[in-house]
């Protein structure tokens, strides 16, 4: 039994004490007494038999209340939180203020509450909705990128390297004359002018086969790894192939080996068919988000510093982990792009607070459409995403519930309904454009 009490609530704050019966205290405390007296050894006492009194001296009565506070209090919390009908945006804070034996267990929780969410007159809101069409030119440029993916390198002999020719190459970093631990690669292909690294796409130009390079990188100061950073790397690289691409012809032979076409006509109508599956849903999305971002530029709210750093750091964190498996280093992007870890925070926060607002305003809507998600819904969406990759709708939800996204497909089917909702109340003005 939990009562709670709000001592104290100002604007996107809240301190609560919340009292746990004493009953459930002395349960509680009863039973972590027991089960320690199966695990310490005592001599003159069996496992399972040890007095409290003797428990106590042995590991401190503390110790005891330590565990219990650890066991009750999160649960309370809980119980709590959902009474008063908070939404905290933060893990509580917590001031035990009374917890001895055959008493109330008493505490304090201060917490950061979601903030209020003023949503402007949606009556008034008029959208220009900019939908794009698939044009003829973009058929072929998906056809061209077909034929490149069919291209084998050539070994090229009698020239000189030039920007988009392939090179096979053995490398190595270098700091101060000493060979970089785990720099060293052999026979990697890499392309001029795709490089991370922009000395390489600069000086590899003009190379020659067996021709060996030194290339000099000033890394910045920020830098992650403080072994490299503000120092100058020199990359000793050896040509070992040049290589240039050799594309296939585009006619009916090419059509043929790509699936089940008789011609290249075939093929482009399918790629035509493709193409404006994935236009419709660019369109949708487009302006869904633009949508979203209208609605939240004339709402009204105060976005918590707490969530506008928890998107920062999930960014920060997303882009790292994007580069990696791309085999680039945070360094390498940065000087890519002409940056430093500084400048592409600052520029992240704007889109961070952005998105934290518009969430927040979702959130509000949600509450004033009273959005519900109905199992039926669930189980249409997964029939719905089975049968557009082909497979059987119980193995798609098994996969839901393995990977635990369940509960995002919910959130997902919910964004929805809100924007369906939103899209019957404001002005929609269309218009067509080709794909850019």
């Amino acid at each position: 039994m939990v009562k709670v009490k709000i001592k104290e609530q100002q604007q996107g704050e809240a301190n609560l004490e919340i009292e746990i019966d004493k009953s459930e205290v002395n349960n509680r405390l009863e039973k972590i007494y027991n089960d320690l007296s199966y695990k310490v050894k005592i001599p003159g006492f069996r496992q399972g038999k040890i007095p409290k009194n003797i428990l106590n001296l042995h590991l401190g009565k503390e110790y005891f209340y330590q565990k219990l506070a650890e066991e009750i209090i999160p649960d309370s919390y809980r119980e709590a939180i959902k009474e008063v009908n908070l939404e905290p945006i933060t893990q509580p804070k917590i001031n035990i203020t009374q917890i001895v034996e055959d008493k109330p267990l008493i505490y304090e929780a201060k917490i950061q509450l979601k903030p209020e969410v003023k949503i402007g007159n949606l009556e008034e809101l008029e959208i220009k909705r900019e939908d794009k069409f698939v044009s003829e030119t973009d058929v072929i440029n998906e056809l061209k990128r077909l034929q490149e993916n069919q291209a084998i390198l050539k070994v090229v002999k009698d020239r000189k390297a030039k920007e988009g020719d392939f090179l096979v190459i053995d490398a190595e970093a270098f700091l101060e004359g000493k060979p970089i631990e785990k720099t060293k690669v052999e026979k990697q292909l890499i392309q001029i002018g795709k490089s991370p690294i922009p000395e390489f796409n600069q000086q590899l130009v003009n190379s020659l086969t067996g021709e060996e390079k030194e290339i000099k990188i000033n890394i910045p100061q920020e830098a992650k790894d403080k072994n490299i950073a503000g120092k100058e790397i020199t990359y000793k690289i050896k040509v070992l192939e040049i290589k240039e691409k050799e594309l296939p012809e585009l006619n009916d032979d090419f059509a043929k080996k790509l699936g089940n076409y008789q011609n290249l006509e075939e093929l482009k109508e399918e790629i035509r068919k493709e193409l404006n599956r994935q236009i419709d849903r660019i369109n949708r999305n487009n302006f869904e988000q633009t949508l979203i971002e209208k609605v939240a530029e004339i709402s009204e709210v105060k976005v918590p510093e707490v969530l506008i750093e928890r998107e920062l750091d999930y960014m920060m964190k997303y882009l790292e982990s994007d580069l990696k498996a791309q085999n680039i280093t945070l360094s390498d992007y940065y000087r890519s792009i002409n940056s430093d870890e500084k400048k592409v925070k600052q520029e992240y926060r704007i889109v961070a607070e952005k998105r934290v607002k518009q969430e927040l305003v979702l959130d509000k809507l949600s509450k004033e459409f009273k959005i519900e998600v109905r199992e039926e819904e669930v189980k249409n969406k997964i029939k719905a995403i089975a049968q557009e990759i082909n497979q059987d709708p119980l193995k798609v939800e098994a996969n839901f519930i393995k990977e635990d996204n369940l509960e995002a497909l919910k959130e997902n089917i919910q964004r929805e309904k809100i924007l369906e909702h939103l899209t019957r109340q404001i002005k929609i003005i269309n218009s067509k454009k080709e794909k850019e």
